[in-house]
């Protein structure tokens, strides 16, 4: 005889398999099925407990709207994520201007990284980290006033060899004159070649390899402004 307790138990293996076959997931008709079964072939004597089966029914009918908000989800998330692709599309060939600290080193040169102090700095130093995160050189700058300024990095380490080709970053360390450190906002611009979606982030592929991600770009200047 079908009793309650394997309908309890059919109705929890739905719940916990998300990806199992069809041949151990229990469905909205099958379990219907199961019920009127169960029914059919109770005992007279001992009854169904009704309480018990209005509490699995009810545990079945979360099961499915869950089910069903999961795929709501699923399918709205998707559809954003397209749209915020096509939108980064359009801003490929043109300039951008992003929250970064990501430079670029070739054979032309170095590109320049843009920071912002809130505060007036009793000092300033700029440290290039390689692709490792090992500080290669590290460029004392001095007081410096509150105010946005451009810095570029001449492409040597401390002992003033130049280094290969490839991406760096730089991290500008700045205290007031009380000794506290100051907080150094950067900025990197290029020209987007590319757009991806990477762990649900839409990233701007820029021309000489750097990536930036699309919700820090901070402004977008056309190619024939």
């Amino acid at each position: 005889m079908t009793t309650i307790s394997s309908l309890y138990s059919a109705t929890n293996t739905s719940s916990s398999s998300s990806s199992g076959s069809s041949g151990t997931t229990l469905d909205s008709d099958a379990f219907l099925q199961l019920l009127i079964a169960e029914l059919q072939n109770q005992d007279p004597t001992n009854p169904t407990d009704s309480t018990e089966m209005i509490n699995q029914i009810a545990s079945f009918s979360t099961v499915e709207q869950l089910s069903a908000l999961n795929d709501t989800a699923t399918s709205i998330y998707d559809s954003l994520t397209a749209m915020s692709l096509n939108s980064a599309v359009s801003f490929i060939g043109q300039s951008v201007l992003a929250e970064g600290d990501d430079i670029s080193k070739t054979s032309d040169g170095t590109t320049a990284v843009s920071f912002t102090l809130e505060s007036d700095a009793e000092s300033l130093t700029a440290h290039v980290y390689n692709s490792s995160g090992t500080i290669i050189n590290s460029i004392s700058l001095g007081a410096t006033d509150s105010g946005t300024y451009t810095f570029t990095w001449d492409g040597t380490n401390y002992t003033g060899a130049e280094v290969a080709n490839g991406t760096y970053s730089v991290v500008f360390e700045a205290y007031d004159e009380d000794g506290d450190s100051l907080e150094v906002s950067t900025m990197v611009a290029g020209t987007v070649s590319g757009v991806s979606v990477e762990n649900g982030v839409t990233v701007l592929t820029l021309s000489d390899g750097r990536t930036v991600n699309l919700e820090d770009v901070y402004s977008v200047v056309s190619s024939d402004a």
